[in-house]
Parts: C-alpha cells; sequence; structure tokens
C-alpha cells in the first residue's frame, strides 16, 4: 500500500486559506496513492476558540476529505475539530469513497486548554482498508501504550498499522521521535505519525518530524524540519506478515 503523509503549515482560525493552499499542493499528489494522511485539526489549526469548529453536517474540512477520497479514488486520513450538541469533539477522521468513520481522542493534553473545552472519546477504531488492518490515535494518545496496544486473538493481530495525526510542538519533539518508534517496535506494526509544522497564534512552534517506521522500527520516511510537504511510503504487508512469523514475540506478550 503506497501511503503519502502531508506535514501541514496549518494557519489557525483560517479554515478557508488553509484548504485553498492545501488544494493546490495536493493537487499534485501521486495519483497511485492509497492512503492520505493529514495532520491533526489540518483545517483549522489546534485551537480550542470554539467558533471555529464545525459541525459534521457544515465541515468545510470533512467536505474536503471527500473530494479527495472521491477524486482520488484513496482513503483520506485527518483531525477536525467538530462540535455535536453542546459538546466538542478532536475529532480522528477515516474517508473514503463510500464511507466516513471516526475516533474521538481519548487523552486530552492536561497542559493545554483542552481538557475544559473538548469531550474526550472511550472507544477504540480499527478498521479494514484493503486488506489492512487500521488503528487510529491522535497526538497525546501515543504516550499511553496500553490504548495504542496491539492485541493477537484467535491466531490474528488487532491491527497491521497505527495512525496517529498531531499537532506536536518542537519542545518535546524528540519525546515524538521516540514515541513512534516504540510503539511500532513493541506492537510489531507499520506506525505513520503526521505532525504540523509552521507557528501557531500564541507563538508555538511544529517542527513535523512526520514519518512512516515499519514494523521494526526501522525509518522509512521522514520529512524535513519545518518544512510543508509530501513524502511517500510503500508498506509491504507479506514483509510485516513474515517478520511476525519468524519474531514470535506475541506468544509471550502480557495477556491482560
Amino acid at each position: 500500500m503506497k501511503i503519502a503523509i502531508f506535514q501541514a503549515n496549518t494557519k489557525d482560525n483560517k479554515i478557508d486559506e488553509n484548504l485553498l493552499r492545501y488544494r493546490s499542493i495536493l493537487s499534485k499528489l501521486d495519483w497511485d496513492t492509497d492512503l492520505l494522511v493529514l495532520p491533526e485539526m489540518f483545517a483549522g489549526g489546534f485551537t480550542m476558540d470554539t467558533e471555529y469548529a464545525e459541525t459534521m453536517d457544515a465541515s468545510k474540512g470533512l467536505e474536503f476529505m471527500k473530494e479527495l477520497a472521491e477524486q482520488r479514488h484513496m482513503a483520506v486520513s485527518g483531525g477536525l475539530f467538530i462540535k455535536e450538541g453542546d459538546n466538542y469533539y478532536n475529532r480522528h477522521f477515516f474517508v473514503t469513497e463510500n464511507s466516513v468513520q471516526y475516533y474521538d481522542k481519548a487523552h486530552l493534553f492536561c497542559l493545554s486548554k483542552e481538557p475544559k473545552v473538548i469531550t474526550p472519546g472511550d472507544k477504540h477504531l480499527i478498521l479494514e482498508y484493503k486488506g489492512w488492518k487500521i488503528k487510529l490515535i491522535t497526538c497525546y494518545d501515543i504516550r499511553f501504550p496500553l490504548w495504542a496496544r496491539n492485541k493477537y486473538q484467535s491466531g490474528e493481530f488487532d491491527y497491521d498499522i497505527l495512525l496517529c495525526v498531531a499537532s506536536w510542538t518542537d519542545l518535546r519533539i524528540s519525546q515524538w521521535d521516540v514515541l513512534l518508534e516504540a510503539r511500532s517496535i513493541e506492537n510489531q506494526a507499520y506506525v505513520v505519525g503526521v505532525n504540523r509544522c509552521g507557528i501557531d497564534n500564541q507563538g508555538n512552534n511544529y517542527q513535523g518530524h512526520s514519518v512512516v517506521r515499519d514494523f521494526k522500527g526501522k525509518l522509512l520516511v521522514v520529512a524535513d524540519e519545518d518544512g510543508e510537504q509530501v513524502c511517500y511510503a510503500n508498506l509491504d504487508k507479506d514483509r510485516l506478515n513474515d517478520f511476525r512469523i519468524k519474531f514470535p514475540v506475541v506468544k509471550d506478550w502480557d495477556k491482560f
């Protein structure tokens, strides 16, 4: 499967401007791309200003994802700031030509306003796409190994790919790098981590470090620091399955 990761320089609270620029950049996307992954809250930035939250039926960000999926015959994954009734969600979407699925971020970042605004999710999402089982998480979730944990049940792994979209600042970027590598190794799965870049309205700097790692933690692709760009990686299901058979640590995984 060919994955494209888009490390976007998101401008806070400027949804129309961001989406217009993204359309231009992504118009050059390789036509054989199977899955495009965008950052957390890619449309309007990691803002807790509820004025910029979108409803499911009127979300410009979600419509943008649907358009890309339909035009390119691919899946699109990324995060949006969503309002439902009186609640707000940091929602990670997975959109295909025929379906919209989503995961609500469970672990809200305690050093931000997020816990005061966002309603946390309490459900995992593992979906199937083109023969791959994919688990969605968002940013701070990557710090919690039990939440991201792969399981082996009835001769099957729960997932093959862990998708993590993020708005992760440069203050802890080295931890981002290590956490993604650790999750890939311990779960024997590909890990895709897509971060934003640029500077937000509060002066926080985002250095990107968007990556794809294989099931041994090996770096397949990494985006440049600070640059808005698209990178590609090819995931090999046969290599993944062969490695799991040859190195069956699953036999010794904890049962709890």
